[in-house]
Formats: structure tokens, C-alpha cells, sequence
């Protein structure tokens, strides 16, 4: 740093060449700051009124070519409207043949020109003729149009499509529905009231695979809108459009955006619009793929509208934008310097400037400098470098002590001195060097030992403390002078005092002893600390030393505890989790296996728990789980393990409980006490519980098999009626393993399609005439025969498969009333039953659509079956649920009526038509006086509420005599038909169904 500052900081020379070279800088920078405004100005006006030249010629030749595409469009829309106005007076020349696809669309070709009628539409000989005229039209104005168009279009209101390729109305799907299409939508008179003609917004083909918009002009036929007739244009066709010599000989470059943003062209076309995913109708948004830069600009045009105020301007701060509309279509052309922006340019070219300036100006300060170096300044420096060697210690004066001037003398008096004063330098240094390392190192250590995060103290051989550092004094609560004399044992817990006397045991061997103790506070709080003792050197007088390191533990401590906590307690009710429960079960697996022990497993949950939760909420559930712990609690032994195992699920291992009969005994008090009154916040509630239960080792010695036998008796007490214990049996196991086999054997029916629909017929009591059917499913198994669906229903609503089965029996049964009606020309109805699962399906709504549009069939044909129970459970979503299905125009019937769970204030509300009374009220009659009357107030009932009346099981003629006299509609039962086979129905038809109609007669001779 000295050689620094006296060689350049302070050196004569360097001062003044510095003036030189500033002065000749700031003159040189001025001149050419002067220069390059001038320039500036010049050269940024030509660039702006280069690319605002260029933006409105682009927007001018791509507006001009659109406008004539419209005329043209405009020309063929006149001959196609003066062609059609002609199509009620004449017949067309030629003829079309249509092929019918077995969907029910249509498609006919005529050279070029393909014609397309979709499902959804109607082929009637009015739209024949319109189709034969517009092909003639088509072959007349092709050579004319097309040349113009990628393609050229017809669409009517009634789904009839005219296309030129033949290709865009061969490749639509059948189900097409032009009503969904941007380029049909927007010709119609919702949104094209004025009749004019139209562009569309850009958007994708996927028959011509190309981005497009397409020209729409609406059809009127003596002011009726009759449909569209359109043009479209593709987005490669702007590559002709553009001056492709543009970048070349200007440096300039053209875009095209629409006003949502999108990105029309630029140079890297086929890319942007390839890198959205898109389909039939997709509208072009590609704003977020553009460039950054291009961004800006289009937010600067359409956010801003900057380019209606000025003609040009500036984004980015370097780049110049010239923007112009293309009104037709509202997209915008812009135009900029493709080359390197302006500003950077001329950046670059004032850089070099003021490098040769300052180049300029350090030559003449070199020169300077050197003229004051040589004939100045060299005698001072020579002085200088003497000086400056001999305060280093350094005394080689060169040639100074032989010349006879004044330096010479000085040289010489300074070496004399050096010879007296080396000695004390050398010793002094020294003794400072030592001193200053030996107190930085105490200096060190005290910090260090003063700011530790370590409570450390210093004790004598008896544990006398000697010294503390502050976090030592923080972690006992007392004061320095308290503690300096005290002896260690006085910090410490009594109960671990004598902890210190095996570390002394330790220490005295010369060895360090760690281990975790409680620390006594002042305030009488005990505190968990990690203890290390170490032993230190012999000080001088031979006096022997430990230093105590004490690290707080305590919130590792609580940590651990509630880990443990959590671990193995369930945190809404304090009892044992799952994982403690099979842990415990396990230990008592193991006692069982070495004998003379026995248990019980108790697996049950809180019948009804889900209608609490639902009516009263969540918490008030919590509460009632936490008031049910407690009981369990309080009436169960210490010795016994309770657990909760999730949601309203418990389970309890009963110790040394051996016997049936204890273990009755003990189910029936846990059942008592649930069922006490339970007060929660809200309100009073009763709850009970279903218990299933499992013996060890009777039953099995293993977890998995004593939790799958608790949980099967637990669901065979809930189907016995909820509230009441079942024992686990090998009936029950056999039970379990029979329906696993029928849910595998109901997989593979379906897949092979073993089930068959018969159908029970329905009469209308009035006429005696047929009035519907019952579709009832069979299954056809190849080993067992034919399996009663008592069997396998409900394991397939258990399993799941009764919704794949029932999308089945609604197909097959909507297929099965297409053809029968279409067959006897009738409108018989066929009523399918819903199971629960089916019901609480979201899209059961949807796959009955799909089955009335499948089989083309009048929804009013098909009749939908739910029992009661399937509606009493959440009102409102099952109201939602029969509004969906009622929405489709089938008919609602509910079955069983009068055998479940209802109420007559929500049966009002629900959208149903028909009720169907069971067989259980009907098979008595007349016998039973109160059947007859249960099944008269059923019937009355529903004529109230204007439903029809089903009587299911009529299988004698009292029992039509009975139904007949009070005004019961319809009536099924074995005295009618047993359920048939589509094959014998048609049998029962022709000939059966008259052995019925005199019965009727005898009746109404009464």
C-alpha cells in the first residue's frame, strides 16, 4: 500500500498526466456526444417511416384480397338463393342416392360434392329436393369458387350439409350436430340478426386439418332462415399474401393478430399454430406461445390502443411499431425492425467513439507523464525508495552512500544508526508476538465458553464449584455468588444424586462420564438435561479439575412423550389407536400360545352413528364418540384393552374371558350402557351398537383371521337387526367364502353375458287388456342351471357389479319394448327396478339417456322401479337424484310399497307416477280382513296424490274381483303370466292373453 500511494497516489508525474488525459476526454466526448444526436435523428425517422409504410401496405393487400372473397361469396350466395327459391315449382334433373348407415344418418355423393344428413336430423322429400338442387348449384359455381376457398359449404336447419370436397361431409361422424358449430352458430338469426355477411373467429378443422376462418353468409327463403352458406379460408394462404422479399430488402418484419390476442402469422407460422392442441371448433388461443417481445406489442395495441393515437410506437425501449387494422376480420397487421434495434446500434457506435477519444487522450498523458519522469522527478524517487527501504528493515542504499551531496550524507549517518537499534527491534518483536497470541487465545476461549448455547461449570475434585458461564446461571435460576462454592450434587435432583458418585468413579480412572439427569430449578421445577463430565490437566499446584457440560433436553423430552401419545392413542377420545391394538393383540396371541389363557375380541360400531352426523354435525358426532369412550372406560377392567379404530369403529380385547357365556354377558352390558341417553350439546341422543365377536383360541390364532371373523359377526348383527352381539361360526366363514365364489362367478358372467330378461306382464283391470311389462333378470349359469336372483343380487350389490348389471338389464330391456311396439304397433311400458347402488350413482341419469337414445324408443315407454327404503335416506339428494331421471320423460313407479321405511310428507313431493302394492297385502284376500284394508287405503291414497295403482301377485279371480271393485288400475301376477322369455312372450300375445279377457267378463257380469 505504501509503494501505492507514493508511486501513483501522490506522484507528481501521475497528477499532472491524469489532468492531461481528463481534459482531452471531456472535449472529445462533447464533440462526439454533438455527432451522434445528429445522427440519431436522421436514421431513427427513415426507420419509422419505413415500417409504418410497410404495416399499412400488408394491411391493405390482405384487406383487399377478403373483401374480394366476400364479393365472390356474396356472387355464388345469390345463385344458390335464386336456385332454391325454384325448388317448390320445378323438380331437379338429377337425383341423389342416399345410403342409410345403421346409426340413422344418411350420405350421398355426387362427383365432388358430398351430402350429409346426421342422426339428429330428418330426410323428408323436401330436404331430397333441396339437396338435388343444391348439388346442381355446387357443379356450377365450383370452378369459380373454389380456386378462392378450401371449401365450400351448405348447412340447413334441418341437419341437411352440402359440401365441396366430398371428403368434409363423408368424414363427419353421424352423431354430428351442426348446432355446436362456430361456423353454422353464427349465420343463425340468434346471432346474425342483420343478416349480413360474416367471418368467423379462427379456428380448427380436423377433416382439412388446417386452421381457418371461414366467410358465413345466412340463407332466407321468403324470409324463413332456411341455413348457412360459407367459404372457408385457411391460414396458410397468408403466406402468398405476405411480400416474402420483406425481411430481405428492408430488414423489416410483418405479424398478424386477431383482437383476442392470438397470433395469426409471423415467420414461424406452422409452429404457432401447431403448438395448440386443438379439435372441430377449437378457436385459435396461442397468445401465451408467442414471443415475449410480441407480446408486449399486441398488450401495447389492444390493452392500450396505442396504435389509434400515434401511427408508430416504441415497446421495450428499443423497438419501433407500426400497427394497421384489417376492419373485415378485426385482426391488425404490425410491422418492425428485424434487424438489431436502433438504440443498440447506435449505442455501439458512440462506445466506439469515446474508445478512441480516451485512446487519444492516454497517448498524450503517456507522453506528458514521461517528460516530468525522466528530467524531474528521478533524483526524488531515488531519494524516496531509500527512505522507504530503510523504515522496512532494509538497508541497501545503492549508490547513495558514495556521493558526496546531502543525500549521500544521510545515507551514511542512517546506516550507522541501524547497527544499535536491530538488536532491541529483534527482541521487542518478539516478546509482542508471544504476548498477543497467548491473550488472543484466552480471549477466545472466554467468549466461547461465555456465549455457549452449553451450560458449563468448573468443580474441583469434590464437585465444588469454581465457575459458571451465564448459560449455566440461566438453566439453574440462581445467582453467580450462589453458586461459586456450592457443590454440584446441589443442582441435581435428589433422586439422581447418587449419579455423581458412579461419574466419580469414572473420572478418578481418567475417563469422561455421560448421562441424562433432572436439574432442580430455584422455582422447584425439574429440568431434563444431557450431563458431561470430563477431567482436566493438574494445574501448577497439582490440584485436579472437572468441567461439567450440561445440555437442555427437556423439550426432547416432552417431544418423546408426545410421540409416544400420539403414536398409540387415538387424539379424539384418548383411548388406543390401531396400531397399539394390534400390538396388543399380538402379545395376547402369543400368552394364548403358550397356554392357559383365553380372550374375547369385541368388534362393534354405533348403529345409526352417520344419521347423528348428518342431523346434528360433526361435532356433535365427537361428541357422542367421546362420552361412548368414557362409559367404555368406566365399565371395562383395567386389565382389558379398548381401542378406536377409526370413524365410530371400536374394538375391545376381554382378558381371560373363555366362555360364551361371559362373553354374552359382557356384550350385553357394553350394549346397555351405549344405550343410555346420551345429552350432547344440541340435543339428547340413543344410540346402540352392533357387536361381533370372535373367541381365542377357539376361533383362530392369528391377526388377520381374528379381525376378519369380529368384523364379519359384527355385519351378520347388523343385518339381524342392528343393536344385539353375534358369535363368529363356521356357518358364517362358509357364508363369507360362497359369496366371494358367486361375486367371482357373477365377473365372469358378465363378461360372457350368462343373464337373460324375462318379463311378467302387466293388465289393465279396466279393459282386461295388456298394459306393460316387469323385466326380471335370470342368470343361465352353465354348472348350477338357473340361479335365483335372491342368490346373487345382493352379492352383486354388495360387490359393486350391480351397477355394471343393471346399465345391462336397462339396455337390454329398452332394446327388447322397441321391438315389441314396433312388432304389434302398441305402446307397452317395461318397468325396470334400480337397485340402491345403481340410485346413489351420479350418472345413473346419464346411462338411462343413453339407453332410451340407443334403443330409440319414447321415454314414456320405459317405467323406473325403486323401493322405499332407497328414498329415506339423505331426502334431498335423493329429491335431486328422481328430478334428474324424471327430466327424461320415464315413468317413476315405487315397488313394495307399504313393506318399508316411509313418509307420506316427502312421498308428495316425489315424482311419481305409479305405486306399486306388494304381494303381501294381495295373496290373502279376502281372508284377511286387515290386508283388504291396508291395500283399500293404499289405493285410495295414490288416487289422491294422482298415481296409478300396481297390484302385485294377483293369482285368483277374487283377487281381481277385489282390486276391480276399488279402482285399482293395473294388475301382475302368476293368475295372469308367470315372467316369460322374449320368445314365449310373443305367444302369450297372439294367443294366451285371451284365456284371461273372459275372467273379466264373468266380472263385469257381476
Amino acid at each position: 500500500m505504501q509503494w501505492f500511494n507514493s508511486r501513483l497516489i501522490h506522484s507528481l508525474s501521475i497528477k499532472a498526466s491524469v489532468l492531461v488525459l481528463c481534459v482531452s476526454s471531456v472535449i472529445g466526448l462533447v464533440a462526439g456526444f454533438a455527432l451522434m444526436n445528429s445522427q440519431n435523428k436522421l436514421t431513427s425517422d427513415a426507420a419509422i417511416q419505413d415500417v409504418q409504410q410497410l404495416s399499412s401496405l400488408q394491411a391493405n393487400i390482405i384487406s383487399q384480397h377478403l373483401s374480394s372473397l366476400a364479393r365472390l361469396g356474396e356472387v355464388s350466395h345469390r345463385q344458390l338463393v335464386a336456385r332454391l327459391n325454384s325448388r317448390y315449382t320445378e323438380q331437379s334433373a338429377s337425383e341423389l342416392h342416399f345410403n342409410k348407415l345403421e346409426n340413422g344418418a344418411y350420405r350421398a355423393r355426387s362427383g365432388e360434392v358430398g351430402v350429409f344428413v346426421g342422426a339428429s336430423g330428418k330426410l323428408t322429400t323436401a330436404e331430397i329436393q333441396m339437396a338435388n338442387k343444391l348439388v346442381s348449384v355446387w357443379h356450377d359455381i365450383a370452378n369459380a369458387v373454389i380456386p378462392s376457398f378450401s371449401s365450400y359449404f351448405f348447412i340447413s336447419s334441418e341437419q341437411l350439409s352440402v359440401t365441396y370436397p366430398a371428403k368434409l361431409a363423408e368424414q363427419l361422424p353421424a352423431t354430428h350436430n351442426f348446432e355446436e358449430d362456430i361456423f353454422y352458430r353464427i349465420g343463425t338469426p340468434k346471432y346474425n340478426p342483420t343478416r349480413q355477411p360474416i367471418w368467423t373467429p379462427v379456428y380448427f378443422d380436423d377433416i382439412q386439418n388446417q386452421w381457418l376462418t371461414s366467410l358465413i353468409i345466412p340463407v332466407y327463403i321468403q324470409g324463413e332462415f332456411v341455413g348457412v352458406v360459407g367459404g372457408d379460408f385457411i391460414l396458410q394462404q397468408l403466406n402468398e399474401l405476405i411480400i416474402s422479399e420483406v425481411d430481405v430488402l428492408t430488414g423489416r418484419q410483418i405479424f398478424v393478430f386477431d383482437n383476442s390476442g392470438n397470433l395469426i402469422y409471423y415467420p414461424d407460422f406452422k409452429h404457432v399454430l401447431s403448438h395448440q392442441d386443438a379439435k372441430l371448433n377449437t378457436e385459435l388461443n396461442n397468445f401465451q406461445s408467442a414471443p415475449s417481445f410480441l407480446q408486449e406489442i399486441i398488450r401495447e395495441a389492444l390493452i392500450k390502443g396505442r396504435f389509434e393515437s400515434e401511427s408508430t410506437f416504441v415497446v421495450m425501449g428499443d423497438k419501433t411499431v407500426s400497427v394497421s387494422p384489417i376492419s373485415d376480420l378485426n385482426w391488425y397487421v404490425g410491422a418492425y425492425d428485424k434487424f438489431e434495434p436502433f438504440a443498440e446500434y447506435t449505442s455501439k457506435l458512440k462506445l466506439s467513439i469515446f474508445f478512441a477519444i480516451a485512446a487519444a487522450a492516454l497517448l498524450l498523458s503517456l507522453l506528458v507523464f514521461w517528460f516530468l519522469n525522466q528530467f524531474v522527478l528521478a533524483r526524488l524517487r531515488i531519494m524516496f525508495d531509500a527512505f522507504k527501504e530503510h523504515q522496512q528493515g532494509q538497508f541497501e542504499l545503492k549508490g547513495l552512500v558514495k556521493d558526496n551531496d546531502e543525500i549521500g550524507q544521510v545515507a551514511r549517518s542512517m546506516m550507522a544508526m541501524s547497527s544499535e537499534i536491530s538488536g532491541l527491534i529483534e527482541g521487542l518483536n518478539e516478546k509482542i508476538i508471544e504476548k498477543e497470541i497467548a491473550e488472543l487465545a484466552a480471549l477466545k476461549l472466554s467468549n466461547a465458553v461465555k456465549h455457549s448455547e452449553t451450560a458449563i461449570a468448573i468443580t474441583d475434585e469434590n464437585f465444588i464449584i469454581e465457575f459458571v458461564n451465564p448459560k449455566f446461571i440461566e438453566l439453574c435460576g440462581r445467582e453467580e455468588d450462589e453458586l461459586i462454592g456450592a457443590t454440584l450434587k446441589t443442582v441435581i435432583d435428589n433422586q439422581m444424586a447418587w449419579m455423581l458418585d458412579a461419574a466419580y468413579e469414572q473420572l478418578n480412572m481418567g475417563h469422561t462420564w455421560k448421562g441424562d439427569l433432572l436439574l432442580t430449578h430455584s422455582n422447584g421445577e425439574s429440568i431434563w438435561v444431557s450431563q458431561t463430565v470430563s477431567p482436566m490437566t493438574e494445574d501448577i499446584n497439582g490440584g485436579r479439575h472437572f468441567v461439567a457440560a450440561t445440555q437442555d433436553i427437556s423439550q426432547i423430552k416432552k417431544n418423546q412423550k408426545k410421540m409416544e401419545k400420539l403414536a398409540y392413542h387415538d387424539p379424539l377420545t384418548n383411548l388406543y389407536n390401531r396400531t397399539f391394538f394390534k400390538a396388543q393383540l399380538t402379545k395376547s396371541l402369543e400368552m394364548t400360545k403358550r397356554g392357559h389363557f383365553s380372550f374375547a375380541l369385541f368388534y362393534f360400531d354405533l348403529d345409526q352413528f352417520k344419521r347423528v352426523n348428518d342431523t346434528l354435525g360433526h361435532e356433535a358426532g365427537d361428541e357422542l364418540l367421546i362420552e361412548i369412550a368414557k362409559r367404555l372406560v368406566r365399565r371395562l377392567r383395567a386389565e382389558d384393552t379398548i381401542a378406536r379404530l377409526g370413524g365410530d369403529e371400536f374394538a375391545v380385547i376381554l382378558s381371560g374371558v373363555a366362555t360364551v357365556e361371559r362373553a354374552t354377558a359382557m356384550a350385553i352390558d357394553i350394549q346397555n350402557v351405549i344405550r343410555e341417553p346420551v345429552q350432547l350439546s344440541g340435543a339428547e341422543v340413543l344410540v346402540s351398537a352392533s357387536i361381533g365377536i370372535t373367541m381365542s383360541p377357539k376361533d383362530a390364532m392369528s391377526i388377520e383371521t381374528l379381525l376378519r371373523n369380529a368384523d364379519l359377526a359384527m355385519y351378520r348383527a347388523k343385518a339381524a337387526g342392528r343393536n344385539t352381539h353375534y358369535f363368529f361360526t363356521d356357518d358364517l366363514d362358509k357364508a363369507v367364502k360362497e359369496s366371494l365364489l358367486i361375486e367371482s362367478e357373477l365377473r365372469v358372467a358378465l363378461r360372457e353375458l350368462q343373464f337373460e330378461l324375462y318379463y311378467q306382464p302387466q293388465v289393465d283391470l279396466k279393459t282386461g287388456k295388456l298394459f306393460g311389462f316387469e323385466a326380471l333378470i335370470r342368470w343361465n349359469h352353465p354348472e348350477r342351471g338357473m340361479v335365483s336372483p335372491a342368490i346373487f343380487i345382493s352379492v352383486a350389490e354388495q360387490s359393486g357389479l350391480i351397477v355394471e348389471l343393471g346399465e345391462w338389464v336397462l339396455a337390454e330391456a329398452s332394446m327388447f319394448i322397441a321391438r315389441l311396439n314396433e312388432k304389434y304397433n302398441e305402446n307397452y311400458t317395461v318397468a325396470v327396478n334400480l337397485s340402491a347402488r345403481q340410485f346413489k350413482d351420479k350418472g345413473v341419469a346419464s346411462v338411462i339417456r343413453s339407453s332410451i337414445i340407443n334403443a330409440r324408443i319414447k321415454p314414456e315407454w320405459l317405467d323406473i322401479e325403486l323401493t322405499e327404503s332407497m328414498l329415506m335416506g339423505d331426502i334431498s339428494e335423493a329429491l335431486h337424484q328422481l328430478d334428474d331421471i324424471k327430466a327424461l320423460g320415464v315413468q317413476m313407479s315405487i315397488d313394495d310399497f307399504g313393506t318399508g321405511y316411509s313418509s307420506l310428507s316427502y312421498l308428495k313431493k316425489f315424482p311419481v307416477d305409479t305405486l306399486k302394492v306388494d304381494r303381501a297385502f294381495i295373496k290373502d284376500i279376502p281372508e284377511d280382513t286387515d290386508d283388504m284394508a291396508i291395500s283399500d287405503a293404499i289405493i285410495a291414497m295414490a288416487h289422491k296424490l294422482k298415481m296409478k295403482v300396481i297390484a302385485e301377485g294377483v293369482e285368483t279371480p277374487e283377487h281381481v274381483e277385489f282390486l276391480i271393485k276399488n279402482n285399482c288400475q293395473i294388475g301382475q301376477g302368476y293368475l295372469f303370466s308367470p315372467p316369460l322369455p322374449e320368445e314365449k312372450l310373443h305367444q302369450f300375445i297372439e294367443t294366451e292373453q285371451k284365456n284371461y279377457e273372459a275372467l273379466f267378463c264373468r266380472i263385469e257380469q257381476k
